[in-house]
């Protein structure tokens, strides 16, 4: 008599899986952001962990006034990827409460990323020429600075802010922000602010008027200067006529004495009208033009274009 066979029992042939956790979780110190998770894997392969993390310094450099010799501003800006998996980052900007949107839209911005190999204080002077790869825009605009960092790497970006002759006087206070990004897994973003005076008058249109063919007149608003502030007439870096004003409108004038042919010529006559200290040639407050022309009879004298 046959005796029937018992089945044969499976023992565990199903393989198992490990579930895929996601924790979020903020690092207390440096002011970083992180994002930890684990993949699913079957119980044969490693769990693989990681992290997106990021911190930033503070571009104190850029934290500075513009002034009649500094009219350009240039610092720099470094973040790093303090996680263990290579991001990609991308920055924004914004201005802060208290800023001029009139200045901030004057000013010009260009950054440029420091070399590989160099180091920012050697690379972002205010001589340096700009560099390859570089973005530009406004305070009002700022560039947007992108790039990828491998774990544990950083980066730092140059970034040169120049005023213009019509920016007006103000104050603005950019905010810069940075954020760092692996798939769909981002680090929490990070912000920083300085502040930014620009101590310049800007430069004015000077008004050209006359009342008779021999002589021509150029005034200006000087409304954004102190009131006892000196001024005289240039013609390039050549002062022309003693006349000295002050006051609510300074006025000039100018004949064929004061604008003779000889060196000056005849046809448009660009005069600037500068602040004068202690007798020297200071800021250009104004410009205006003039032109040398012919009367009826011949005679050569000032007028307006």
């Amino acid at each position: 008599m046959m005796v029937p066979r018992r089945p044969r029992g499976r023992h565990g042939l199903a393989l198992s899986l490990v579930a895929g956790v996601v924790v979020g979780a903020t690092l207390a110190a440096g002011g970083a952001a992180a994002a930890l998770w684990t993949t699913s894997a079957p119980v044969s392969t490693t769990v693989k962990t990681g992290t997106v993390a990021l911190t930033a310094t503070d571009p104190a450099s850029l934290g500075r006034d513009y002034t009649t010799s500094v009219p350009a501003i240039t610092g720099s800006w470094s973040f790093t990827n303090t996680g263990s998996v290579d991001a990609t980052y991308s920055t924004t900007g914004a201005l802060g409460s208290g800023s001029s949107a009139d200045l901030a839209s004057s000013i010009t911005v260009v950054a440029w990323p420091v070399p590989r190999g160099s180091t920012a204080s050697s690379a972002c002077t205010a001589s340096a020429s700009v560099g390859s790869g570089s973005v530009s825009g406004t305070w009002s605009a700022p560039p947007r600075l992108t790039g990828s960092l491998a774990a544990a790497a950083s980066t730092a970006w140059c970034i040169r802010s120049s005023t213009s002759t019509t920016s007006p006087k103000g104050q603005v206070v950019p905010t810069l922000s940075v954020s760092l990004a692996a798939g769909s897994w981002s680090a929490s973003v990070q912000s920083r602010s300085f502040v930014q005076n620009n101590t310049v008058a800007p430069r004015r249109t000077a008004t050209c008027s006359t009342t008779d063919i021999y002589y021509a007149r150029l005034t200006f608003d000087p409304s954004d200067r102190d009131l006892s502030t000196s001024y005289g007439s240039f013609v390039g870096s050549t002062r022309v006529g003693t006349a000295t004003e002050t006051g609510h409108y300074p006025e000039f004038a100018f004949t064929r004495d004061t604008l003779p042919k000889n060196p000056y010529g005849d046809g448009p006559i660009t005069v600037d009208i500068r602040v004068v200290v202690d007798g020297k040639a200071g800021d250009v407050a104004a410009t205006g033009v003039v032109v040398a022309g012919y009367d009826p009879n011949g005679m050569r004298n000032i007028q307006c274009s």
